[in-house]
């Protein structure tokens, strides 16, 4: 549509002008009429790229005509520009007609943006997924589920729905329902479709572990010497049967005596574990004694702290009535005082009235002449009389004087005894606060050994870093050990290795383990020199990476770790199914903390 000149918008299709030029708008009649009456048009081909004028008149004004740009579409299965990631996955979900047997774990591969779910018999459930896209990016590592929620909104996001959340990190990061188109699109977690985010929901529980990797990575059956075993709670009682005396030996060379048949009819248990001692026995046996006697000196030394404490209390007691004593000895002390301050003073003043007065009458008598002998008489009663009272009260103000001094004295004795009893006040302070702080010490540790004792039913997760040359131990999300290991070759990449105890069992004190291998890959390196000379050392380095990966098996990684036999043994004295080993070059994550598993990044 075009508009004319008074506003009316007319057809566009081209005309034939009066001079038989075709135009593309109105006819010069048409626009004399203001839009009213349109000329006859003449459809003709018009090339794809032409000029047309617009004759009003004065001037030609010309116009041009674009081709539209057609939006080609994008095949289905095109790939990102970056990282390699593909594009375009809508295989549907897989989810196989069973229960899961044993503990699950979920990878999840964001090159191929698919998650799988595997357990004892293999893969159970698989999907497509959408990770985080450019500049939010999921990040790769090792995980595990924090928090289920069925109802979940984002606290990050303008509350976007969260269906069947699993959260895998406090930062934000969590597995849940959302929409997939086919490539990366969320600001971080990993979003599922919905009917199997629910499935995935019902058969995933707390600490399930997830592993987040570019590429796929598939869990394998592994057999090896250096993997945990794991020792049944009913072996010591077992032993704690067997007549006779009872050796005890270390993990390392020991004669085993296991306990006898009879042993095993009583208890109930299989024939060969009551028939044949496992390895290690009797240095598990020792090791729970030892747990045992610990978790019997914690609990007396609660008790010890707490009669400790009430002694000490006590003994504040009556060092604090002692001080209150004290405290009204010296206000009756200083009463006392006062009230001699005060009588000394009286007395003085009186014994100065007296003096006065004696002086008074001996100058009256200076002045005065004619004395009859009857009033030398009576002058020298008066003045013995004065003397006299001037004496008393002399005496009696020396008296208060001594009185005041000894009332001062005494002040002074209060006054100190009460300092050593406030001393004394203290000191009984300082020792029951001390009490207290022993007390409370012991309440802790009492606490936090029942604490680890009431996980000892739960997973045990076990972390070797390459990178700091130390073993950590976690259980039920809280630290338990960490020590110093020897990795042989510790300058040689050992990869990352996720080792799960699928299954436990007790006859043979064996686990059944399963692992998952994420090699550590080497830094791009650019190369420089001709084509030929660049391609060449890409080779190269191509095959030296590929022959890094190869050697970074998880075989050769158990093989070049050695874990001390103390720390082994309290480790396979709680090894569950579920249970948990993990080897690799890095570093735990600065998420690993409070209400976690071990988070270990995979770069």
């Amino acid at each position: 549509m075009f508009q004319g000149v008074d506003g009316v918008k007319m057809s566009s299709v081209p005309r034939v002008g009066p001079f038989g030029v075709t135009v593309n708008g109105p006819s010069r009649l048409a626009m004399a009429l203001g839009g009213l009456v349109s000329a006859f048009a003449i459809t003709t081909a018009a090339p794809a790229q032409a000029q047309f004028f617009f004759d009003y008149g004065s001037y030609n004004r010309p116009y041009t005509v674009k081709k539209p740009k057609v939006k080609k579409a994008r095949p289905a299965e095109a790939t990102y520009d970056h990282g390699g990631i593909e594009r375009g996955n809508t295989t549907k979900e897989v989810v196989a007609d069973r229960k899961a047997d044993g503990p699950l774990v979920i990878t999840v591969s964001l090159r191929r943006q698919r998650v799988s779910v595997w357990d004892r018999n293999g893969l159970m459930m698989e999907a497509p997924i959408s990770s985080g896209k450019l500049g939010t990016p999921t990040p790769t590592g090792i995980f595990s589920v924090l928090q289920k929620n069925r109802v979940h909104f984002s606290n990050l996001y303008d509350s976007a729905p969260m269906p069947n959340m699993q959260r895998i990190t406090w930062s934000g990061v969590a597995l849940h329902a959302g929409a997939l188109p086919g490539y990366p699109a969320s600001h971080g977690c990993i979003r599922l479709p919905h009917g199997f985010s629910k499935r995935l929901f019902e058969v995933t529980q707390m600490g399930t572990r997830v592993i987040v990797a570019y590429d796929p990575v598939r869990p394998e059956s592994i057999e090896h010497e250096q993997l945990f075993a794991a020792y049944p709670d009913g072996v010591p009682s077992m032993h704690a049967l067997m007549p006779g005396e009872t050796r005890v030996a270390d993990a390392s060379d020991s004669p085993r005596l296991g306990p006898p048949r009879e042993v095993g009819s009583v208890l109930g248990v299989s024939a060969a574990l009551a028939s044949e001692t496992p390895p290690g026995y009797d240095a598990m046996i020792n090791l729970r004694a030892q747990r045992k006697a610990e978790m019997e000196k914690l609990a007396a030394a609660v008790a010890d702290a707490q009669a400790e404490k009430a002694a000490t209390v006590t003994a504040a007691k009556g060092v604090m009535a002692s001080l209150d004593g004290r405290k009204v000895a010296v206000r009756d002390a200083r009463v006392e005082v006062n009230r001699l301050a005060s009588a000394l003073r009286t007395a003085e003043q009186a014994a100065r009235a007296a003096n006065q007065k004696l002086a008074k009458f001996s100058q009256g008598l200076v002045r005065k002449t004619g004395f009859t002998p009857e009033d030398v008489a009576r002058a020298a009663a008066d003045e013995d009389r004065l003397e006299t009272a001037a004496l008393d009260m002399a005496d009696a103000a020396e008296a208060a004087k001594v009185a005041h001094a000894n009332g001062v004295a005494a002040l002074t004795k209060a006054e100190a005894a009460l300092i050593e009893a406030d001393k004394a006040r203290s000191e009984a302070v300082e020792k029951v606060s001390a009490a207290n702080v022993k007390l409370n010490q012991a309440v802790e540790a009492d606490a936090a050994a029942k604490r680890r004792e009431a996980k000892r039913k739960q997973p045990v997760h076990v972390f070797v870093s390459r990178k700091t040359q130390t073993l950590y131990v976690r259980q039920g999300y809280e630290p338990i050990l960490e020590t110093p290991v020897t990795i042989e070759k510790p300058d040689q990449l050992i990869g990352t290795h996720v080792f799960t105890a699928m299954a436990v069992d007790p006859a043979k004190v064996d686990v059944t383990w399963s692992v998952a291998s994420i090699p550590t890959q080497t830094a791009p390196v650019k190369y420089s020199g001709s084509k030929t000379e660049r391609m060449q050392a890409a080779a190269e380095a191509e095959r030296a990476a590929a022959e890094l990966r190869q050697s970074q098996t998880a075989q050769a990684a158990l093989a070049r770790i050695k874990v001390p036999d103390d720390v082994r043994l309290q480790i396979e004295d709680v090894m569950k199914p579920g249970s948990s080993l993990i080897i690799s070059d890095n570093g735990l994550s600065n998420e690993t903390g409070k209400f976690t598993d071990f988070i270990v990044p995979v770069r």
